[in-house]
């Protein structure tokens, strides 16, 4: 089932061969709507006379200049069928919740706060509407044979001037048919072409003078261990050396309590937050796996002791500071090698000579200097107007960096390689956070549309398909079939072959299908309510059967299975999730990327915890644990999207931002759920000094108030498919 579900594209393309005439125009945000409707006439001309003989005679005479009923235009790029249905979907859809919006008013009175409430609550509106107008036409322009846009940020950071001359080298040497490596072409962001080694030597120098030299690693930690019996002292050192490993330290000893303050890798940030805000009122379990590591470790040493982090700090003032605090509150101090800390009588000084010598022994952090991009298109695609996308991608996502682009061939796929700095000339940070990597795509696929390439920007969600597998897994899934010596687990190869041979995610479905489905039968509304017919229809009315027969197939066998099969225990553990409540309860969370301001997050999350209550109290005792922890989870993202609209609100209203980026942008990127371990979590400002103690107590209970309102709607989990 799931190959035809993969033929259906190649078919649609076939039988849908054909092309119009298509006004050339920027086709930006707000001019993308408006060039769609300029044409529908077009399309409605192509689906009238589809499949007859007087329509092919007609497309005939279009194409070679002869009479036509469309309106004259003034471009002589053709458009292909796939993008006629494409625009034309994307001209027509219209969302039934903006409809009922629109009925009622359109944003006059609010339900809450009078007018101007009523303007903040449809603020969001439009950009939602766009959204999902976006995600139906490329449903669309897919079922009608457009092929999905292929971008990825590859995972070798060239962080040094050395990694991007190896990675330039890359890029623009190739090997022939004889296995002999020569220079292809590749070409700057102004179009000149990178012949010879001087010129590729000079935009190097030029590339890398916006890289930064590696961060400074100044996380410390202060633990304290009591023993569970006596130790000698160089019994306690070699145990400490062992827990700590080659990380700089000193201790301090007092009978069975010893005292360490020692380097670490780990994030010291996240760390102080949890012990400022109480370790009972935190869901990280960082602290109690360092803990149980170092016990461990030093258990291995022959030494039993209990572990407590007690405090972390991750700033070079604050870490000197602490150190002396360290030596002022203990009689005798020791470094590592068990030897005393001399000068204790002066611990200002004492810390800095420590510091000192530590130094050369705090491990860097490489900063992100430029990246390695990936625009892929089919086999068979122009790849001059592949090349030409990907650089209309650049141009515009990231204006005033450095990059250089070449068009690899020894490929069946199209693979444009592009190096692109990480930090422009003026200072702005280049990132690539999960909306940014989502905005990439749908750029691609537009100026892959604007070249006459019948592009879209589908989700894998989509088409239920299964993950893609990574660079390290195709290289041992080819090693271990080269050698059969070479062992590889059964993941990777089931990862890697399920992705090749295109089969659906059953998990996916079982989760996910109903909404799948729901997704595809709105696609085929909106196809039908732009008069599109053929077999572009049928396919999108084919996906959406079949991923619900699919799913419901899936969800009635699944139960039958033995219990030590995984499949089985998934379904067992995800039994709510057929639940008749699910339905609101992913709407409400489909509804959170769309808040701006703290306070309307803060309400989302009360609405998504509200309809959890409700459903809880239907379903039988033995779903409600995995429910529980399902709600967890859920609720575990949207804690992390409140944190971050609230930092982007106090941004704003300090009139700054990150690297200069404007506001809005921000907000629209923060509108996509952040993963739990996403880098962009903010860490709350220190209040300044010059507070008074009215205002600092007036700000300790809004932080109670925002804690525990924290706690009682708990945390939100990102649903892994757009609504």
């Amino acid at each position: 089932m799931s190959r035809r579900l993969a033929g259906y594209a190649a078919e649609i393309e076939r039988y849908l061969q054909g092309a119009l005439i298509m006004q050339r125009e920027d086709l930006d945000e707000d001019k993308l709507a408006a060039g769609a409707r300029r044409e529908v006439g077009a399309f409605q001309s192509l689906k009238g006379d589809e499949g007859t003989a007087a329509g092919a005679s007609h497309r005939r005479s279009t194409l070679s200049g002869g009479p036509r009923a469309a309106a004259p235009v003034h471009s002589a790029k053709p458009a292909s069928a796939p993008i006629m249905v494409y625009t034309a979907t994307l001209a027509g859809f219209q969302p039934e919740e903006e409809e009922d919006w629109k009925r009622r008013g359109g944003g006059g009175r609010g339900e809450r706060g009078g007018r101007g409430a009523g303007r903040q609550a449809g603020a969001g509106r439009p950009a939602r509407a766009a959204y999902q107008a976006r995600a139906v036409a490329a449903r669309a322009g897919y079922a009608a044979g457009a092929q999905p846009a292929v971008f990825k940020v590859m995972p070798n950071p060239p962080s040094t001037k050395e990694a991007a001359s190896r990675l330039l080298n890359y890029i623009g040497r190739r090997e022939d048919e004889k296995g002999e490596k020569h220079d292809i072409e590749i070409f700057d962001e102004d179009g000149q072409v990178l012949a010879t080694g001087a010129a590729r030597k000079a935009f190097l120098e030029t590339f890398c003078e916006t890289f930064e030299p590696p961060l400074e690693n100044t996380n410390f930690i202060e633990v304290g261990f009591e023993l569970a019996g006596d130790v000698t002292e160089p019994d306690l050192s070699e145990a400490l050396n062992r827990a700590f490993g080659s990380k700089p330290f000193v201790y301090a000893r007092d009978s069975r309590i010893v005292e360490v303050y020692a380097h670490t890798d780990e994030r010291a940030g996240p760390l102080a937050k949890v012990l400022a805000g109480g370790r009972e009122n935190s869901r990280s379990k960082a602290l109690d796996k360092i803990e149980a590591r170092l016990c461990e470790t030093m258990a291995a040493s022959g030494v039993a002791a209990t572990a407590e982090v007690t405090a972390a700090v991750g700033h070079e003032r604050k870490a000197k500071y602490f150190l002396q605090k360290f030596i002022r509150a203990h009689r005798q101090v020791r470094h590592a090698n068990g030897e005393p800390v001399r000068g204790m009588k002066n611990p200002a000084k004492a810390a800095a000579s420590v510091y000192e010598q530590w130094r050369p022994q705090l491990s860097g952090r490489e900063r992100r200097n430029a990246y390695h991009l990936l625009f892929s298109a089919r086999a068979g695609t122009d790849s001059n107007a592949v090349m030409a996308a990907a650089r209309a991608v650049l141009e515009e996502r990231a204006p005033g960096y450095k990059f250089v682009l070449a068009h690899h061939k020894d490929t069946k796929h199209v693979h444009i390689h592009a190096m692109v700095q990480a930090r422009s000339a003026d200072g702005e940070r280049l990132k690539f956070y999960k909306p940014d990597l989502v905005a990439w795509r749908e750029t691609f696929a537009e100026k892959a549309r604007e070249n006459g390439i019948a592009m879209v920007a589908t989700r894998r969600m989509d088409h239920a398909m299964t993950r893609p597998f990574t660079k390290e897994h195709a290289g041992a899934y080819s090693r271990a079939k080269r050698d059969p010596r070479y062992q590889v687990s059964a993941k990777t190869i089931e990862r890697v072959e399920a992705k090749r041979q295109r089969r659906i995610d059953q998990q996916a479905l079982v989760v996910n299908g109903d909404a799948i489905a729901t997704a595809w039968q709105k696609t085929v509304t909106a196809m039908r309510a732009v008069g599109v017919v053929g077999q572009a229809l049928t396919a999108a009315e084919s996906i959406g059967n079949t991923i619900r027969q699919l799913q419901r197939h899936r969800a009635v066998e699944g139960p039958a299975r033995p219990a030590a099969q995984r499949g089985a225990d998934q379904l067992a553990q995800m039994s709510f999730l057929s639940h008749l409540g699910m339905r609101e309860l992913n709407a409400l969370i489909g509804d959170l990327d769309m808040a701006q301001t703290p306070l309307e997050m803060r309400r989302q999350m009360a609405r998504v915890n509200q309809a959890f209550d409700n459903m809880r109290e239907t379903l039988p005792p033995a779903q409600q644990a995995p429910f529980e922890q399902y709600r967890e989870e859920v609720n575990d993202k949207m804690h992390d999207r409140l944190a971050r609209l609230q930092f982007e609100r106090q941004q704003q209203r300090r009139g700054g931002g990150s690297g200069g980026e404007p506001i809005p942008e921000r907000e629209r990127r923060g509108r996509d759920l952040p993963a739990r371990d996403d880098p962009r979590q903010p860490e709350t400002p220190r209040a300044g000094a010059g507070q008074t103690k009215a205002k600092h107590d007036a700000d300790k209970q809004k932080t109670r108030e925002a804690e525990e309102l924290n706690r009682k709607t708990q945390r939100s989990n990102e649903n892994d498919y757009e609504r």
